[in-house]
């Protein structure tokens, strides 16, 4: 099979059918033109010119000082002084110094009648017991009742039980043990021999009483009897109902007869039944040729 060449369909076309269409490639020249292409004016304000000095170029007059353009004004000059400090006057040095001076004190009483005094304030050395002397209003008096009154512990409270020293208060009564001996009355000391609470031994209240006067109550117990004499007991049709097949025989007990072949009751239709032959498989067709017996089955036919 020859191979086919495919024609580009970009550049000179070889069919006039086609019409050639533009190429397009990187250009290889520098940027450097570019600077002289002249678009307009307000451009070329924007495009500087290459060929210009830089600022560096130009040389700038000081601003301070002498100035060479007579349309500038020439500023002031200052310098530090290179003269002696003390070549005008020749101080001693026996002079005194700024703390040699003793400044007066701009608070309290001053010398010069020219500066007022002012006042002076001060922490005061007095105790505050005095502040509770000064009245200033009733309601501020309420509060100070009792400042200097007895606590409750220098009263002392008379009893109000027994003897009243007031004539006011009623005298109470008042009670208090007894000193005598418990046992100076003699139905006191054969009390005091009798047996107490724990010596009697008290009868059973419950079963027979061996006191006569005594009605001997029924006693209970628990029962030794079971409960399958509880099935025998007969108390209403209701309730027969729910013993209902309790002594039947179970399911297992019957023997159910089958449903296919022979019925044993004349009721019942016998359905028929079908089973496997138990005859040779071939044993309808001994009298048939030996030809016929080695007949190929359907799977040794090719199709």
């Amino acid at each position: 099979m020859a191979a086919m060449s495919t024609r580009s369909m970009f550049g000179d076309q070889s069919l006039s059918k086609r019409q050639s269409a533009p190429q397009y490639g990187f250009g290889s020249s520098t940027r450097e033109h570019q600077a002289r292409v002249y678009t307009s004016p307000e451009h070329a304000k924007l495009s500087a010119p290459r060929v210009s000095p830089g600022p560096a170029v130009y040389s700038l007059r000081n601003a301070v000082g002498t100035q060479v353009d007579g349309r500038k004004n020439s500023a002031p000059q200052w310098a530090f002084g290179t003269a002696d400090r003390f070549m005008g006057e020749k101080r001693s040095s026996s002079n005194p110094g700024p703390g040699a001076y003793d400044a007066k004190s701009g608070i309290g009483p001053q010398a010069t009648s020219q500066r007022t005094s002012q006042p002076i304030f001060g922490f005061g050395s007095s105790t505050r017991e005095i502040v509770s002397k000064v009245f200033l209003s009733e309601g501020h008096n309420k509060d100070k009742y009792g400042v200097a009154s007895p606590g409750p512990a220098v009263y002392q409270q008379a009893a109000s039980i027994g003897k009243q020293q007031l004539s006011k208060q009623r005298d109470q009564p008042a009670w208090v043990f007894g000193s005598s001996q418990r046992f100076q009355y003699d139905h006191v000391k054969r009390a005091a021999g009798s047996p107490g609470p724990g010596a009697y031994t008290l009868q059973q209240a419950v079963g027979p009483q061996v006191a006569s006067t005594k009605s001997s109550s029924s006693s209970y117990g628990f029962g030794t009897s079971n409960r399958a004499h509880m099935a025998k007991v007969y108390m209403s049709p209701e309730h027969e109902k729910s013993y209902a097949g309790l002594y039947s025989p179970g399911p297992c007990t019957y023997t159910l007869n089958p449903a296919t072949g022979k019925q044993q009751l004349s009721q019942m239709a016998t359905s028929s039944s079908w089973g496997f032959g138990t005859a040779a498989r071939w044993s309808g067709q001994g009298k048939q040729s030996p030809n016929k017996l080695n007949t190929p089955g359907p799977g040794s036919y090719c199709i």
